[in-house]
């Protein structure tokens, strides 16, 4: 079995394919908007984008558990935040929901590029761990994109701080699933195995405390293309 190794040719092919999907699916969506259903199929074409990166991780789930002994929980259940955003974005694009976009772009734009980065992965493709891996992070930023720059969607201030509170009241959510499964969603119970920003707020509990000024930083940071332009009037 190959090893992942990061910025390696494998890791540098998959963030160009990244971007490149990204550009491809943004062109489409726009050229849709001109013609007379342009916001039905826009929909339409950000749900189907949306759906791929779904099915796979559901499908990946079932082939791991099927098929790979023994399998770590945290490949196989959907509380990673990056793979519960994923089955979150068919219905924001689908629904167009701007509240959901408030709070999802600024966990993906802050933590899903940190995760395409600085990938936690041990296997290299074709690997169904490494396939799913990538695909669900791209189709992450992918979606985000799409709301941006198809849909019009635009984050303010009150957006970064709803992303705060829910980003908290999702950790206090995985918390007793932690403890009942022995897992580590959103590394409350210990730091990742792979270099990260946690590694410079402290040892556990306290990088949890440090790591809200970190998220604060962080989001503040993908705000700012954003800050003197308004954000768009549109139903939650």
């Amino acid at each position: 079995m190959r090893e992942f190794t990061s910025f390696g040719t494998e890791h540098l092919l998959w963030l160009l394919a990244g971007i490149c999907s990204s550009i491809i699916w943004v062109i489409a969506g726009k050229r849709i908007g001109r013609t007379g259903q342009g916001e039905y199929r826009q929909r339409q074409l950000g749900l189907l984008m949306a759906l791929i990166p779904a099915i796979l991780w559901i499908g990946g789930s079932i082939w791991l558990v099927l098929y790979e002994d023994p399998i770590p929980k945290t490949l196989a259940l959907p509380f990673h935040v990056c793979y519960f955003l994923n089955l979150v974005m068919p219905f924001m694009l689908w629904r167009k929901s701007y509240f959901i976009f408030e709070i999802t772009y600024f966990i993906t734009m802050a933590g899903t590029l940190q995760a395409l980065l600085t990938p936690d992965l041990d296997f290299g493709f074709p690997d169904m761990i490494n396939v799913r891996y990538f695909v669900v992070h791209i189709g992450l930023m992918m979606s985000t994109f799409y709301a941006v720059f198809v849909y019009g969607f635009r984050p303010a201030w009150k957006s970064l701080w709803k992303a705060i509170l829910w980003t908290n009241i999702y950790m206090v959510f995985v918390t007793p699933i932690n403890l009942l499964f022995d897992t580590n969603f959103m590394y409350v119970r210990a730091k990742p195995p792979v270099a990260s920003m946690l590694d410079y707020l402290g040892d556990w509990p306290w990088y949890l405390l440090t790591g809200q000024v970190m998220l604060l930083v962080l989001f503040t940071i993908v705000l700012l293309p954003f800050l003197f332009v308004k954000p768009k009037k549109v139903n939650a």
